[in-house]
Order: structure tokens, then sequence, then C-alpha cells
């Protein structure tokens, strides 16, 4: 899952880490930088290290709201194609 740093929202860009990430048929726009597997480069074994300053979509976001708005089939096909990863749906049922 790639997070898009939004200055338009209070985002500063200077003050993490990004990579230009390029989608066909849409202008280039920053993202949190990731490492090779996928995982966002803020992420710990604790979770996000940057919560305090985590850019707008992360603190937007809510597992529990993708794992309720989702069903079974719809999760396993995000999870498949490498649109969420299975760790967002489990938490957001424990937390649910």
């Amino acid at each position: 899952m790639m997070t898009p740093v939004l200055p338009e929202k209070g985002d500063d860009p200077a003050s993490y880490q990004t990579a230009m990430c390029y989608t066909p048929g849409k202008a280039p726009y920053l993202i949190l930088d990731r490492h090779a597997n996928g995982d966002c480069i803020y992420l710990g074994p604790q979770g996000c290290m940057i919560w305090d300053r985590a850019p707008w979509t992360c603190r937007e976001f809510d597992c529990r709201d993708v794992f309720k708005n989702s069903d079974r089939i719809g999760r396993r096909l995000a999870v498949k194609n490498g649109d969420m990863p299975k760790a967002i749906f489990d938490r957001g049922r424990e937390l649910s």
C-alpha cells in the first residue's frame, strides 16, 4: 500500500523520505519511500515510528473501516493482488 504525501492537506514533503510514484494516466506524485519488500520505511516492530508527524493519509486511515467495508472475497482478492496487506485486515478484525 502506497502512502501519498499531500501538501494540500498539510504534509511537509521535506520532512519525510519520499519516492515519486508514476501511475499510467495520472500525474506523478510523492509517496513515503518503501523497503524492497514493499513495507513503509517508517514501519517498525511496534508499528509506525512517525505517528506524531505522520502524513495526513496515515492519520485518517482506520483499519477497522477497511475491514468492515469489505467482504471475505474482497479481502482475499486485495491480499492476493497486493493491494492491501493481510495484516491490515487482521488488525481491523481484531479491533472491530
